[in-house]
């Protein structure tokens, strides 16, 4: 019989992680298999997020008391030790309770030989000064300080020597939940009253229509939701959308649109009038955009399941093309923290790229002559970003670089090849963005 509670539900879900997949979904495949609800749910989700994003952190104290090393260990019993330590020295759970519980699901999971084990490496690891720490290298401190693995620390320490730590512990949007106004349904004042008598205490973000939410649970969980009255999108996610400058009655294309974020700004700016075909690679993914398309009660938007490197001549001839492609993730490591021991393999990099590059070509094919094309991501690798666009640019000599007509918060950084959001220097997540005009 498998060990219950919601500590239990984190532990498997640590398990199941190490063996690869994505954390989101690992972790809501564990819960639905759990049968946990509300608080319990909750608490479980926090412990398996805190333990993956400060894995290394808790891997290097742990490592004090473990002549063996941590990955010496029964994978249960690393996991416990893990998530033991996480919720006494980063989620404000009592020490005692922390390493009692551990005892207790290390004897659950028939690891009754290890407890004494865990019960002791806790109690020491609670208690160490990481202040006191000394560490072979700058790279091995800034894993170990700001949580990361060594390829991407060695990326920060690269790129971003001066603000490595920053990037890595900057919180997304100020650490509140950013949200997009619908404006065909309500208004930011409306909105911030209505959240307030839900219990969500919301103010003005840094782009315009958006606003920062605190909530005790789910944001999708309030009546304001349901009704469609906001969707939640980090604020430089919504920049891009912006930056298309898409109008009543457009043509419109979002080629890498789930779940649905961007295409639901863009809908709303362009007065839910006009035809804005939204796609994404796999009907799964697609289904995402529809759902949210239809709580918001947008009409304009058509889906499609398409795969955005290869040409579709069926797709229209568009005044304005979004490219939000995929990407190595490197801007948003608070809010995916396993993209922080994501390995940066060469050959996966090429891969990536070539893919980036086949999208952006197949995004300009799409646009009319004076059309407007934007290319996005939410990386702050410059091989992903600037280096792509210079090249596009070299492919397409048709195609030229303009400044947006939004608004840019400040710290945004602005080049010949597009603008850039570094986490810590302005308040949003990271995120490149290049808006480009076809010759007419």
């Amino acid at each position: 019989m498998r060990p219950a509670g919601p500590r239990a539900a984190a532990v498997a879900a640590l398990l199941h992680q190490e063996q690869g997949g994505y954390a989101n979904l690992v972790l809501d495949a564990e819960l639905d298999r759990s049968g946990l609800t509300g608080r319990d749910r909750a608490f479980a989700g926090a412990v398996f997020y805190t333990t993956v994003e400060k894995q290394a952190a808790l891997d290097y104290i742990l490592g004090r008391f473990l002549p063996k090393g941590v990955e010496k260990l029964d994978p249960p019993v690393r996991a416990i030790l893990r998530s033991g330590l996480a919720q006494a020295r980063f989620m404000q759970v009592p020490p005692s309770a922390a390493v009692n519980e551990a005892v207790k699901l290390t004897r659950a999971y028939g690891k009754a030989s290890a407890a004494g084990l865990v019960n002791a490496v806790l109690r020491k690891s609670c208690s160490f000064d990481l202040d006191t720490a000394a560490f072979a290298d700058e790279t091995q401190r800034l894993m170990v300080l700001g949580c990361a693995g060594r390829d991407v620390a060695a990326f920060l320490r690269q790129y971003y020597p001066r603000e490595a730590l920053d990037i890595l512990t900057a919180p997304a949007d100020g650490g509140r939940t950013a949200l997009r106004v619908n404006p065909l349904k309500t208004d930011p004042e409306s909105l911030t009253a209505a959240l307030a008598a839900e219990g969500a205490a919301a103010a003005p973000g840094l782009v315009p229509g958006s606003l920062l939410a605190g909530f005790a649970g789910s944001p999708a969980g309030t009546e304001a939701f349901r009704r469609g009255l906001y969707h939640v999108e980090g604020q430089a996610s919504q920049l891009a959308a912006l930056c298309l400058g898409a109008k009543p009655g457009d043509t419109v294309l979002d080629l890498c649109a789930a779940p649905g974020g961007k295409t639901l700004t863009i809908a709303q700016e362009m007065g839910d009038r006009g035809r804005l075909v939204s796609c994404d690679v796999t009907e799964k993914r697609v289904g995402l955009i529809r759902a949210a398309a239809a709580r918001m009660g947008l009409g304009c938007i058509e889906t499609r399941c398409n795969d955005a490197a290869v040409y579709d001549p069926a797709l229209p001839a568009a005044d304005r093309v979004l490219a939000d492609v995929p990407c190595s993730g490197l801007g948003i490591l608070n809010k995916k923290p396993d993209i922080r021991y994501k390995t940066l393999d060469d050959g996966r990099r090429r891969e990536l790229l070539a893919t980036q590059s086949a999208i952006l070509d197949c995004a300009a094919r799409y646009l009319k002559p004076g059309g407007r094309l934007v290319y996005s991501t939410c990386t702050i690798h410059p091989e992903e970003n600037q280096e792509q666009v210079r090249a596009f640019l070299a492919r397409q000599p048709g195609f030229r670089v303009e400044q947006p007509g939004a608004a840019l918060p400040a710290g945004m950084e602005t080049g010949p090849y597009g603008m850039l959001s570094v986490p810590g220097r302005t308040g949003m997540d990271g995120f490149f963005i290049c808006v480009m005009r076809r010759d007419g």
